[in-house]
């Protein structure tokens, strides 16, 4: 009976281990990435950068983290057509940014975040396009994402632009 039990947690395990990637398969995993690895990359092939502030204390955040980003249509977007990034807003851990090291605190106040969750954009020169605080569902948050990406972001207002 031992056994039984044992093999069936063990397969239990491995299949909830499991994610389906690469070649025709989908994984549901944001890959976060360094801040200056994400602005060589955003220098070569023009993405934006992504960047989401959270704090490990920030519930808010960790709900995002495990029921937003997760969503197919966010993963989709994220992975297609930005460099995404993590930031800990309490994190006195050094990161490179525009060739400065600072730490993400700091990163976080140069920023001018003010609550968790924060989400910044920034271009392949290094430049704020635009913050979103707060908390987003999965329909806001992949509207914001394709507002940063269309020709109308910086000339028509996102209240505007969620309308159409």
């Amino acid at each position: 009976m031992k056994i039984f039990i044992l093999t069936v947690i063990a397969f239990t395990y491995t299949v909830t281990q499991y994610h389906p990637g690469g070649a025709g398969g989908y994984t549901n995993e944001i890959h976060w990435i360094k801040l200056s690895q994400a602005q060589e990359k955003s220098k070569k092939d023009g993405k934006p950068l992504f960047i989401f502030v959270e704090a490990e204390w920030c519930g808010i955040c960790k709900r995002m983290l495990n029921s937003v980003f997760p969503q197919k249509g966010i993963t989709e977007l994220l992975t297609n057509n930005f460099h995404p990034v993590l930031i800990d807003l309490d994190s006195r851990n050094a990161i490179m940014f525009n060739g400065e090291e600072i730490s993400e605190r700091n990163f976080a106040r140069n920023m001018q975040v003010q609550q968790t969750p924060t989400m910044i954009f920034i271009n392949a020169e290094g430049e704020v396009m635009g913050r979103q605080p707060g908390f987003m569902d999965q329909d806001e948050l992949e509207k914001l994402l394709h507002y940063v990406l269309s020709d109308e972001f910086g000339i028509v207002p996102f209240s505007e632009f969620q309308v159409n």
